[in-house]
Protein backbone atom coordinates (compact mmCIF):
# COMPACT_ATOMS: atom_id res chain seq x y z
CA UNK A 1 0.00 0.00 0.00
CA UNK A 2 3.11 2.34 0.96
CA UNK A 3 4.45 1.96 -2.93
CA UNK A 4 1.08 3.00 -3.88
CA UNK A 5 0.97 6.06 -2.21
CA UNK A 6 4.20 6.90 -3.24
CA UNK A 7 3.61 6.44 -6.86
CA UNK A 8 0.02 8.75 -6.87
CA UNK A 9 2.42 11.51 -5.13
CA UNK A 10 4.65 11.17 -7.71
CA UNK A 11 2.13 11.18 -10.45
CA UNK A 12 0.32 14.42 -8.21
CA UNK A 13 3.66 16.41 -8.77
CA UNK A 14 4.61 15.19 -12.05
CA UNK A 15 0.50 16.55 -13.20
CA UNK A 16 0.67 19.97 -11.09
CA UNK A 17 4.53 20.76 -11.91
CA UNK A 18 3.44 20.05 -15.64
CA UNK A 19 0.13 22.52 -16.06
CA UNK A 20 2.00 25.23 -13.40
CA UNK A 21 4.77 25.08 -16.22
CA UNK A 22 2.31 24.94 -19.01
CA UNK A 23 0.81 27.97 -17.70
CA UNK A 24 3.76 29.93 -17.35
CA UNK A 25 5.51 28.55 -20.46
CA UNK A 26 1.62 29.93 -22.72
CA UNK A 27 1.99 33.06 -20.87
CA UNK A 28 5.31 33.91 -22.55
CA UNK A 29 4.50 32.22 -25.79
CA UNK A 30 1.79 34.73 -25.96
CA UNK A 31 3.46 37.90 -25.55
CA UNK A 32 6.65 36.38 -28.05
CA UNK A 33 9.09 36.62 -25.34
CA UNK A 34 10.68 33.40 -26.97
CA UNK A 35 10.88 32.30 -30.28
CA UNK A 36 9.37 29.31 -31.04
CA UNK A 37 12.50 27.27 -31.52
CA UNK A 38 13.45 28.15 -27.96
CA UNK A 39 10.12 27.25 -26.14
CA UNK A 40 10.05 23.82 -27.71
CA UNK A 41 13.87 23.35 -26.34
CA UNK A 42 13.07 24.84 -23.03
CA UNK A 43 9.72 22.53 -22.99
CA UNK A 44 11.92 19.62 -23.62
CA UNK A 45 14.41 19.57 -21.16
CA UNK A 46 12.00 20.86 -18.34
CA UNK A 47 9.79 17.63 -19.37
CA UNK A 48 12.69 15.13 -19.58
CA UNK A 49 13.59 17.01 -15.99
CA UNK A 50 10.24 16.55 -15.01
CA UNK A 51 10.60 12.52 -15.78
CA UNK A 52 13.94 12.37 -13.88
CA UNK A 53 12.62 13.92 -10.97
CA UNK A 54 9.44 11.74 -10.94
CA UNK A 55 12.37 8.48 -10.93
CA UNK A 56 14.48 9.93 -8.87
CA UNK A 57 11.90 10.44 -5.89
CA UNK A 58 9.98 7.01 -6.46
CA UNK A 59 13.82 5.27 -6.83
CA UNK A 60 14.49 7.46 -3.80
CA UNK A 61 11.22 5.78 -2.00
CA UNK A 62 11.83 1.81 -2.91
CA UNK A 63 13.62 -0.58 -1.28
CA UNK A 64 15.59 -1.84 -4.14
CA UNK A 65 15.60 -1.79 -8.42
CA UNK A 66 15.33 1.55 -8.72
CA UNK A 67 15.37 1.20 -12.50
CA UNK A 68 12.14 -0.40 -11.97
CA UNK A 69 10.38 2.39 -10.10
CA UNK A 70 11.87 5.23 -12.84
CA UNK A 71 10.75 2.60 -15.77
CA UNK A 72 6.96 2.18 -13.80
CA UNK A 73 6.20 5.66 -13.14
CA UNK A 74 7.35 6.90 -16.77
CA UNK A 75 5.22 4.77 -18.60
CA UNK A 76 2.39 6.01 -16.11
CA UNK A 77 3.33 9.29 -16.78
CA UNK A 78 3.60 8.56 -20.40
CA UNK A 79 0.24 7.15 -20.83
CA UNK A 80 -1.65 10.48 -18.71
CA UNK A 81 0.52 12.54 -22.09
CA UNK A 82 -1.13 10.17 -24.50
CA UNK A 83 -4.41 10.48 -22.53
CA UNK A 84 -4.37 13.70 -22.08
CA UNK A 85 -3.49 14.19 -26.12
CA UNK A 86 -6.12 12.00 -26.79
CA UNK A 87 -8.84 14.17 -25.26
CA UNK A 88 -7.77 17.17 -27.11
CA UNK A 89 -7.41 15.51 -30.23
CA UNK A 90 -3.97 15.76 -30.69
CA UNK A 91 -2.61 11.88 -32.10
CA UNK A 92 1.17 11.13 -31.31
CA UNK A 93 3.27 10.78 -34.87
CA UNK A 94 5.75 8.48 -35.27
CA UNK A 95 8.59 10.64 -34.10
CA UNK A 96 6.82 11.46 -30.62
CA UNK A 97 8.06 7.29 -30.79
CA UNK A 98 11.46 8.56 -30.09
CA UNK A 99 10.50 11.69 -27.34
CA UNK A 100 8.43 8.78 -25.59
CA UNK A 101 11.75 6.71 -25.44
CA UNK A 102 13.62 9.28 -23.95
CA UNK A 103 11.80 10.92 -21.29
CA UNK A 104 11.08 6.60 -20.51
CA UNK A 105 14.78 6.54 -20.24
CA UNK A 106 15.09 9.25 -18.29
CA UNK A 107 12.61 8.83 -15.48
CA UNK A 108 14.48 5.34 -15.72
CA UNK A 109 17.86 7.00 -14.80
CA UNK A 110 16.21 8.89 -12.09
CA UNK A 111 14.81 5.91 -10.55
CA UNK A 112 18.71 4.25 -10.86
CA UNK A 113 19.80 7.66 -8.84
CA UNK A 114 17.42 7.77 -6.85
CA UNK A 115 17.97 4.24 -5.23
CA UNK A 116 21.75 4.94 -5.35
CA UNK A 117 21.16 8.43 -3.42
CA UNK A 118 19.21 6.56 -0.65
CA UNK A 119 22.01 4.09 -0.09
CA UNK A 120 24.00 7.30 0.59
CA UNK A 121 22.40 8.23 3.55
Amino acid sequence: MKNYKNILRSIATFMISLIIYLFIITTFAHFNLFSYKTVSLISFIFVIMLFMYSGFYLGKKSNKRGYLAGLIIGIINILLILILALLFRCLPELKSLIYFMILLLSSTLGGMFGINFKKQN
